[in-house]
């Protein structure tokens, strides 16, 4: 299972059309935007684990751990930049996995790396937290 398509409120577009998106906003000057927060939650918010034995292979040869929704959310945000990195700034403080009754999955994360504020918040609003806001 791969993502063939993501959306953005009411904009829709390609995995690769969202990379271009988001590296056009970073090349620009004008830091995140709303397709890096997109990355920093299909990273974040997601079960699936890439087999440190494959990681040296092209991102579709890599092998994943977990579920196949998982596993396409999860290469879908490697494809906009390492997961590995998000996961540095980041720590999971809360789980609740999802289940087909439920069909929800809630995880809480405390920031770890101040720059992490820059992926989950338009640069304006990152620099106004306080470490004790977070």
């Amino acid at each position: 299972m791969f993502v063939t398509d993501c959306s953005i409120g009411m904009h829709n577009m390609t995995p690769e059309a969202a990379r271009d998106e988001m590296m056009l906003h970073r090349n620009e000057g004008k830091g995140f935007n709303a397709v890096s927060q997109l990355r920093a939650i299909a990273g974040l918010c997601n079960s699936g684990e890439f087999d440190a034995a494959s990681y040296d292979l092209p991102l579709h040869e890599r092998k994943i751990n977990g579920d196949a929704t998982d596993q396409a959310v999860l290469r879908f945000s490697e494809s906009l930049g390492p997961v590995s990195e998000l996961r540095l700034m980041w720590k999971k403080t809360f789980e609740l996995a999802f289940n087909s009754k439920n069909k929800y999955m809630i995880r809480t994360l405390k920031l770890v790396q101040q720059e992490g504020l820059d992926y989950a918040l338009p640069t304006a609003e990152a620099a106004s937290f306080r470490p004790q806001d977070t």
